[in-house]
């Protein structure tokens, strides 16, 4: 046990005089958390984030980035039941999760429907970039599956399931 002049209860207030809280960043106010906020309606996404997945009580009735991201997660589920299967190769089985896990954060975001466009933008571009030495990557068909996909529930519809050629 740690000492000063014999006490410890001195010890333990010398330690508490030299621990307060960090600087506070200028227009900010002590003690304030920065809550996420459906772009939507406005409502808090505190339930969204503590569960990991779209949660009613974060949004009002009818609420259309709700809405989306629930079929956001029908999809990702489907994705993530459909993977062992159909994907044929352990590479493409783990493309597969990774998107699953990427459009599972796309349906948390504030703006579900910015978010899967941004994340199909991206497939996009993947799709279009060749592989080493110029060659169709392994993860092409998946790619283009997917930008499909994104299209389809940035839109409200509900995309086709993935099929992709073995490879």
């Amino acid at each position: 046990m740690l000492e000063v002049n014999g006490s410890p209860a001195e010890a333990v207030g010398l330690l508490m005089v030299y621990s307060w809280p960090g600087p506070v960043p200028p227009g900010a106010r002590r003690g304030t958390v920065t809550m996420l906020r459906c772009a939507r309606c406005g409502g808090s996404l505190f339930h969204t984030m503590a569960k990991g997945r779209p949660r009613q009580e974060d949004h009002e009735q009818g609420c259309d980035a709700f809405i989306k991201a629930i079929r956001i997660m029908r999809y990702v589920d489907e994705m993530k039941r459909s993977a062992p299967q159909s994907a044929g190769t352990r590479r493409r089985r783990k493309y597969l999760r990774q998107s699953a896990k990427e459009l599972s954060a796309a349906a948390r975001d504030p703006d579900p429907v910015a978010a899967v466009t941004t994340l199909g933008d991206a497939y996009q571009a993947e799709c279009e970039t060749p592989g080493k030495r110029g060659e169709v990557s392994a993860t092409t068909g998946l790619a283009e599956a997917l930008m499909r996909a994104c299209r389809q529930l940035a839109l409200g519809q509900d995309p086709g399931p993935i099929t992709v050629r073995p490879g």
